[in-house]
């Protein structure tokens, strides 16, 4: 049977392991860390690029989610149908707990999402939890703490609003566990746990919600190199931890 182009990735193939990333800016960048990357595809904003991991030598594939759950689930959904199984999500986050190990740059590699979205709810009832597969969850940890990088780890608190009016709304889940906030793990989680696939997620912060600082505060320029940083090492945790998953 002749393979046809997923409709949006404009993908007949994609490779086992997967990274997602929802800046498609990003997606280039964590390519420029395998060998052999080229770009595969680019239609309607969403990019994707292939390499090979630098030891192994272990076939990647890059793509862009998008902003928000809604768009990952359709990503998601086609690569999984070219053939994705392990989906590792680069991206990042805002700290919600204030402390210079939360800042700009600091790495976070959370355990399991709130799902306060609506597309999650579509694939499975909100009482079922979001959470990592524990064997990528372990790998990306223990990736990071053989590279002597730091990270933090928790919950990540996923969500459908970028901005809002609510005073102090960073501070909903904290009493919870929520560490960090972004827009795109519970689905991928969730999705993940449907489809009997391995995901996982390592996050850079670009700014801490409590202590009032991002990127485009004080040094905007110092910042984005910290933040920069922060993706890297995020990107060199990835790919040794897929490098540990594939004998």
């Amino acid at each position: 049977m002749t393979l046809s182009k997923q409709p949006h990735i404009k993908l007949k193939k994609v490779d086992k392991f997967c990274l997602i990333s929802g800046n498609p800016d990003r997606v280039p960048i964590i390519a420029s860390y395998l060998q052999e990357s080229h770009l595969s595809a680019d239609h309607r904003g969403l990019v994707a690029y292939k390499g090979k991991t630098p030891k192994k030598y272990i076939p990647v594939t890059v793509l862009t989610t998008g902003m928000g759950c809604p768009s990952t689930a359709i990503v998601l959904e086609e690569a999984f149908r070219a053939g994705g199984r392990f989906f590792i999500r680069v991206g990042s986050t805002a700290a919600l707990i204030g402390g210079n190990d939360m800042g700009i740059g600091s790495l976070f590699i959370p355990h399991s999402a709130i799902r306060d979205e609506g597309t999650s709810s579509q694939l499975a009832p909100l009482e079922v939890p979001a959470v990592a597969t524990p064997r990528i969850y372990q790998a990306l940890c223990t990736a990071a703490s053989n590279l002597g990088v730091s990270y933090n780890t928790g919950i990540v608190w996923s969500t459908d609003i970028y901005y809002s009016d609510e005073t102090n709304h960073y501070t909903k889940y904290t009493p919870n566990g929520a560490v960090c906030v972004e827009m795109e793990s519970s689905t991928l989680f969730i999705f993940g746990s449907n489809k009997k696939i391995e995901t996982g997620v390592i996050l850079t912060s670009d700014g801490n919600l409590e202590d009032r600082v991002n990127i485009y505060t004080g040094d905007v320029e110092k910042n984005k190199k910290i933040f920069e940083l922060g993706v890297q090492k995020s990107i060199e945790c990835t790919i040794a931890a897929i490098e540990a998953l594939e004998p």
